[in-house]
């Protein structure tokens, strides 16, 4: 992975009025933003997260991996939604060792069964590029993040499209990491595993380790905590495009990586990337998004103004019951 550095002077930890402020202390320079909201500070409208599974063997570092379980987790920004019923996922049949080793069955839970009737490699990016048309609304900005980097530049760059020859839009080639992030503004040392970052968020992983689905869950989970604290992601990871061959436009989608390859990207060049492509419909999009996020956080907000009066009430009727000597019935 391409080295950068995330860690600049001004980047601070989320203070109590983060929701006025963008994360690193200042108000946003690059681009104009109305909303005072904390999840309008980022760049994009949804994320993807993907968590790749694949073949593998106990004790074999060079065993030649194959994806073999392909799930997209969408995460509607705006709303502050991971949309688990939205979301993608499928097996994927292998080629190169077509059995799975007991190994790899044991760590993934991934049954032979489930990939003798799955679908090839290619067959499987079709199936999400037709999931990804159907879903994410035409003008809004999409991008994908994964925990690391392993997923996009090793499983399916190095292995999938120069090893295996598995064509892929250029969508996949750029990517936020998740793991590298969290380590320069909350962690400020070393990256740390899921779970250790799960914990410092004050979550706890939900469903199996290593299952594809689970991971990449757990994953959003933890990139939408990071940005309700005001963690803003906009250091874009590019993978190369010399492969002519193997890879290709996703008409009337557009890319939002640098000229120049990976590094931070602005509010500005962004929205510039998404007005070129989609003409009208960013425009459209963002006029009809603003007002049902609007309503949605309005319900959000009502919702959890009622929550807490059924807490307070209670927590009177305890107090009342504790009075009593839990002799008398509490009334309102």
């Amino acid at each position: 992975m391409p080295g950068f550095n995330l860690n600049r002077s001004h980047r601070r930890p989320p203070s109590s009025h983060a929701a006025k402020t963008h994360h690193h202390g200042s108000p946003p320079k690059r681009g104009h933003v109305t909303s005072a909201h904390i999840l309008d500070q980022q760049l994009f409208d949804f994320l993807i997260v993907v968590d790749f599974e694949c073949t593998c063997e106990r004790d074999r570092r060079t065993y030649p991996n194959e994806i073999i379980e392909f799930p997209a987790i969408l995460v509607d920004i705006r709303r502050g939604i991971v949309d688990k019923k939205r979301s993608f996922h499928t097996y994927v049949k292998p080629w190169r060792n077509p059995k799975l080793t007991a190994f790899c069955t044991e760590l993934t839970g991934i049954t032979q069964d489930k990939v003798d009737s799955a679908p090839s490699m290619q067959e499987a990016v079709q199936m999400f590029v037709k999931w990804y048309q159907e879903t994410i609304p035409v003008g809004s900005r999409a991008v994908f993040a994964t925990d690391g980097p392993w997923d996009f530049k090793n499983f399916l760059f190095t292995q999938a499209v120069l090893r295996d020859h598995v064509s892929f839009p250029t969508i996949f080639y750029e990517y936020f990491d998740v793991r590298t992030t969290f380590s320069r503004v909350f962690n400020k040392g070393d990256p740390l595993k899921l779970d250790a970052m799960l914990k410092k968020m004050k979550l706890r992983f939900e469903g199996s380790p290593h299952c594809g689905f689970d991971d990449a869950f757990n994953i959003a989970r933890l990139a939408l905590e990071m940005m309700k604290r005001g963690c803003v992601f906009e250091f874009l990871i590019a993978l190369p495009l010399d492969d002519e061959e193997f890879h290709y436009k996703l008409d009337g989608y557009p890319v939002f990586r640098r000229e120049e390859g990976s590094g931070f990207v602005t509010r500005d060049h962004v929205e510039q990337a998404a007005k070129e492509a989609f003409g009208a419909a960013y425009f459209a999009f963002a006029k009809s998004n603003a007002s049902s996020v609007e309503m949605h956080r309005k319900q959000e907000h009502e919702a959890a103004l009622e929550r807490a009066g059924s807490a307070a009430n209670d927590g009177g009727k305890i107090a009342r019951t504790r009075r009593d000597g839990g002799l008398a019935t509490w009334r309102a």
